[in-house]
């Protein structure tokens, strides 16, 4: 039994694609090696919560294990799914009725840090994080014991930070006398920063920075990108690590890039943060972007025209807080003007962020692409093939026929008269790629952020 569920794990490696769900949903099943049963024809497989069970049935991954197993098995046999954990809450119904009575959520999620409003039930969820969005669930019910750290990546405004918020809200929701810190990356190096101004009260103020930080039930640190070249922060941030993780305290975290694709920092510490679990959030889709907009508009008592709001998220595919802002500018023009929401008056209230978008040339994207990969602007008019140089180029490609209105005669002209056939090859296979390959679609992402950024 053991060696064919090792084999079937090969397999569905191999059909799915998505490297973020197999970790997270099909790798961390177990063979129940007492409960399946040859003879009997049945194989039993555990899974970490029931939730987990019911993201696997929900998106039909139970069926190509099913199938997968079936193929390989030489007799036939039932595959069954168990929860090896019930989720159990911390306080009985009875006294966890008379906490909920006395502890006010809003005020004490406020007191730990946490935003008024970032909460599972406002997230609007797409493929684009569902994959996040069920991991983070999964860790707000089980703080501690599941994925730990957990490590929430992706671009700008996608996201991360309401997730992150969201599970703490969670956690105090189950649990009221959890001590629970959320905190900027700026904010902890401010406080790490003070330590060494106390003068004759040095040692104090460190004890009291360890006592506040290593006591914690769960840590929450935003944007940790910005500890880069910190290497005092980072000490101190390993320590606290070293502290809570063996004691089985929770450790949440975001930032805008994979762990191990940080710069300057201790290798100690990318070895921590990688020790759990890392899920991506990718750039929403069309249809999330609209639904994020509806749902927005409804929780305002806002009645937004679905074809106001496809509008917008054809038009603006850069990020979440890009799309609330623009809603916000259509929300304040209805409102001053008095008139009714349209797709004429969101034109009128959006012009400067359109005309700003349609600004972006072939000239830009070359830069911002041969920036990023660290080769010249002149490489994208070479006839040079070596993959360091090709690939790069082939994005740029990629991303002028996607950000610009320029013909594929018009963008080959632009990088060394190279024929259509050459540029629709490019453009095929960055979006191939990009659909398998998710660092792939974060480096896309943001390379269009920083070229919206211009102007």
């Amino acid at each position: 039994m053991r060696e064919l569920w090792l084999k079937a794990l090969g397999e569905l490696e191999k059909k799915i694609p998505q490297p973020d769900i197999f970790r997270t949903w099909i790798d961390v099943l177990q063979l129940d090696e007492q409960a399946s049963d040859a003879i009997s024809g049945v194989l039993v497989l555990e899974a970490p919560t029931t939730k987990h069970i019911q993201f696997l049935q929900l998106h039909h991954y139970d069926q190509i294990i099913k199938e997968t197993i079936s193929k390989l098995s030489a007799e036939a046999l039932h595959v069954s799914l168990v929860s090896k954990k019930k989720t159990t809450p911390v306080y009985n119904e009875e006294i966890f009725t008379e906490k909920a009575s006395v502890v006010n959520i809003d005020k004490l999620a406020l007191n730990c840090g946490l935003h008024e409003g970032l909460r599972f039930d406002t997230f609007v969820t797409g493929k684009a994080n569902q994959v996040a969005r069920s991991s983070a669930e999964i860790v707000s019910q089980n703080p501690g014991r599941t994925y730990n750290p957990f490590f929430i990546y992706g671009g700008v405004g996608l996201g991360k930070t309401h997730l992150m918020h969201s599970v703490g809200r969670k956690i105090l929701e189950d649990n009221p006398s959890c001590k629970l810190l959320c905190i900027s990356a700026e904010r902890f190096i401010q406080e790490v920063v003070n330590l060494s101004a106390g003068g004759r009260l040095a040692d104090e103020n460190v004890r009291r920075f360890d006592e506040k930080y290593r006591t914690l039930d769960v840590l929450m640190i935003d944007d940790v990108q910005f500890l880069s070249k910190k290497g005092g922060t980072q000490q101190r941030l390993f320590g606290i690590f070293e502290a809570l993780l063996p004691s089985n305290k929770q450790i949440i975290l975001t930032c805008d890039s994979y762990a191990t694709s940080l710069q300057d920092f201790d290798e100690r510490l990318i070895s921590r943060f990688t020790k759990g679990l890392s899920v991506g959030i990718e750039p929403a889709e069309f249809e999330l972007r609209a639904a994020i907009l509806l749902e927005k508009a409804k929780q305002q008592n806002i009645d937004l025209p679905e074809d106001v709001a496809f509008m917008i998220a054809t038009r603006l595919n850069t990020n979440i807080r890009e799309l609330e802002g623009a809603l916000q500018n259509v929300i304040m023009r209805s409102k001053v003007f008095n008139r009714p929401i349209t797709q004429d008056l969101a034109k009128d209230a959006l012009q400067g962020i359109f005309s700003k978008t349609s600004r972006i040339s072939v000239e830009n994207i070359q830069k911002t692409v041969a920036d990023h990969f660290d080769i010249k602007i002149a490489d994208m008019h070479s006839k040079r093939r070596m993959a360091n140089v090709a690939f790069p180029r082939q994005i740029a490609m990629y991303l002028s026929k996607e950000l610009t209105q320029k013909s594929l005669i018009d963008i080959g002209n632009e990088f060394g008269g190279r024929d259509h056939a050459t540029v629709l090859y490019a453009i095929k296979k960055i979006n191939k790629e990009r659909g398998q390959n998710q660092e792939l679609n974060h480096t896309l992402h943001l390379i269009e952020q920083k070229l919206k950024s211009w102007n």
